[in-house]
C-alpha cells in the first residue's frame, strides 16, 4: 500500500478541566486525521497505551479511516495533556507522554512508512534517528513547532525537505529567523505567525500571506491543520503558494471547533499527570 501522507509520532488525549472532556489530539495524529478528511490516503504510526484514553484515540483513528498498518499497543498509560483555554486561545499546561516516548522501529516497519509520497513527523516523536534511513523517494516534512535550539534545527534540517516552525513565545524578528532557518538545508521553510499569517522561504524567495479572519473558538491544533492542508495540496504538485492558502484556510476553519479535531469524550474524574515533562521552548 502506498500512502499520500504517513504521519509518525504523537497521539495525545487533550484534557480540558473546565469541560470535563478529553479531545483526540497529538501533532502527528492530527495531521494524519485532517489530511484524511481532506481526501488524502493517510496512515499513522505511534504507540497507544491500554487505558480508556488510548482506546478512545485508537477508535477515533479507525472511525476517521486513517490506516494504522504498524500495530503498536503497549501496556500502560496513553499520552495525555492538560489544556487551558482563555478567550479561544488554548495553551498546553502539562504533558505526560505515557508509553509513546520509547520509539523503536525495525527495517520492515521503516519500509512500510517509507512507501509514501510524504512522511511527516515532529519534535515530539523521537523519530530523528530514523530520518536518514528514509529513502529519497519520500518527501520528509518536519514540524519544529516553537523550538529554537539552533544546533538541533541545523542538524535535522539537513535531513528534511519541508521545515515548519511556529511563532515562539519570545521576541523574535520573523524575517531574520526564517532567513537563517532557510540556510540550514530544507528545501522549503515555513514560519506560521498565528493571527499575523505565514512566511515561506523557497528558492531565495520570501513569500508572506495574511491570516484568514475567523472567530476563535479554540486555537488548539490550528498549526496541525495548516500543515495537513499544505501537505495535502503538494502531494501531487509542488505549488507551494497554493498550499499556503489552503493551509491558512484550514487553520482558520479549525479554530471554529473545540479541540484539535472536534472529537471528544466525557471524563467525570479529573485527569492528573503522573510525569509532567512539558517544556516551554
Amino acid at each position: 500500500m502506498k500512502y499520500d501522507i504517513f504521519a509518525v509520532g504523537d497521539n495525545v488525549a487533550d484534557y480540558y478541566p473546565e469541560q470535563k472532556k478529553i479531545y483526540a489530539g497529538g501533532g502527528a495524529y492530527n495531521v494524519a486525521v485532517i489530511s484524511r478528511r481532506l481526501g488524502a490516503k493517510t496512515a499513522y504510526y505511534g504507540a497507544f497505551g491500554t487505558d480508556q484514553n488510548a482506546k478512545f484515540l485508537y477508535d477515533t483513528l479507525k472511525k476517521e479511516k486513517v490506516a494504522y498498518p504498524v500495530n503498536d499497543i503497549r501496556k500502560g498509560r496513553n499520552a495525555v495533556s492538560i489544556i487551558e483555554k482563555n478567550k479561544g486561545i488554548s495553551s498546553v499546561k502539562g504533558v505526560d507522554k505515557g508509553v509513546y516516548k520509547n520509539l523503536s522501529l525495525n527495517k520492515a516497519v521503516l519500509e512500510i512508512i517509507n512507501n509514501s509520497k510524504i512522511v511527516h513527523t515532529n519534535i515530539y516523536s523521537y523519530f530523528e534517528d530514523y530520518l536518514k534511513k528514509i529513502e529519497d523517494k519520500a518527501i520528509i516534512s518536519f514540524d519544529f513547532s516553537h523550538l529554537r535550539n539552533k544546533s538541533y534545527i541545523s542538524e535535522i534540517s539537513k535531513l528534511v525537505d519541508i521545515a515548519f516552525f511556529s511563532t515562539p513565545k519570545i521576541d523574535e524578528n520573523p524575517q531574520q529567523f526564517i532567513d537563517w532557518a532557510a540556510e540550514q538545508g530544507a528545501e522549503v521553510v515555513i514560519l506560521t505567525l498565528a493571527g499575523e499569517g505565514v512566511l515561506m522561504k523557497y528558492e531565495d524567495q520570501l513569500i508572506k500571506k495574511e491570516a484568514h479572519q475567523t472567530k476563535l473558538k479554540d486555537t488548539l491544533g490550528a498549526g496541525d491543520a495548516f500543515i495537513a492542508a499544505f501537505l495535502n495540496t503538494i502531494k501531487d504538485s509542488k505549488n507551494y503558494e497554493s498550499a499556503l492558502e489552503a493551509g491558512l484556510a484550514q487553520a482558520a476553519k479549525n479554530c471554529q471547533i473545540n479541540g484539535s479535531l472536534g472529537v471528544a469524550a466525557l471524563r467525570e474524574e479529573d485527569i492528573v499527570l503522573q510525569n509532567d515533562i512539558h517544556q516551554e521552548f
